[in-house]
């Protein structure tokens, strides 16, 4: 693995700044190393 497979662009208004009100409203994107799912 290197430094450069994590290079992207993040627009700032994808960043949270603050929690969500409600926690059942937050997303969590997750993969497993091994088999990216």
């Amino acid at each position: 693995m290197r430094v450069a497979d994590f290079s992207f662009e993040l627009p700032e208004s994808l960043i949270a700044h603050y929690p969500m009100p409600e926690r059942s409203s937050c997303r969590l994107l997750s993969l497993d190393g091994p088999t990216a799912r």
